[in-house]
């Protein structure tokens, strides 16, 4: 059973998503709160997801991703907004988010893309996906000589959400070798996980 956590200031809203994501049987919401101040107040959980608004009381919450990922260092944080902007989604990921979903998803949608997560998913709502996907290969392969175009594929079919194992099936190769892959890409860009490489990816294009 997967461990959540929910900041969204609407209460009503927030305790739909807590009763929604209880009757699954899949998930155990360990905090659900209205504001940052209030989840960093919370001492004796560490979820495996937080469920992240992006207009708080105190401010952005995508201003906060870095403060929450000191605080809860073992979990996720996937950004569940309103706002469909595609600068919100770069600046989110950039930031360490693992994904931008928006409510206006269905919430079977919102379930199944967070479950995805261990698979090596990124939750994206699908009006966000062209968000990530505006990538000239080109330029890349040009600026990062070092990559292989196979990586390089590898990287552009991560950044739509698509899990390891699916990214295996389109490129005709073993599960593992995509594991391979990605450790090579990382040690190549000097990173350590996936939102750290997207947030790359994002980072060589005008959004």
């Amino acid at each position: 059973m997967k461990e959540i956590g929910l900041i969204e200031d609407d209460h009503i809203l927030r305790d739909t998503y807590a009763k929604y994501f209880r009757i699954t049987k899949q998930f155990s919401v360990v905090f659900s709160v209205n504001d940052i101040k209030d989840a960093l107040a919370v001492t004796s959980a560490q979820p495996d997801i937080i469920l992240l608004d992006v207009n708080l009381q105190s401010g952005s919450g995508i201003d906060s991703i870095k403060v929450l990922k000191n605080r809860f260092p073992k979990s996720k944080i996937v950004i569940l907004s309103s706002m469909e902007d595609a600068r919100l989604t770069r600046k989110a990921m950039e930031n360490g988010a693992t994904g931008y979903l928006l409510k206006t998803s269905s919430m079977t949608y919102i379930t199944e893309s967070i479950l995805k997560i261990d698979d090596g998913g990124v939750p994206l709502s699908p009006t966000t996906i062209p968000h990530v996907l505006q990538f000239n290969q080109q330029q890349h392969a040009d600026a990062n000589t070092e990559l292989t175009k196979r990586e390089l594929e590898l990287i552009r079919l991560l950044s739509e959400g698509v899990a390891n194992k699916t990214a295996a099936d389109k490129l005709n190769v073993t599960y593992f070798t995509i594991n391979q892959h990605l450790k090579n890409i990382y040690k190549k860009l000097k990173i350590n996980s996936k939102a750290e490489l997207i947030a790359w990816y994002l980072s060589k294009r005008n959004l």
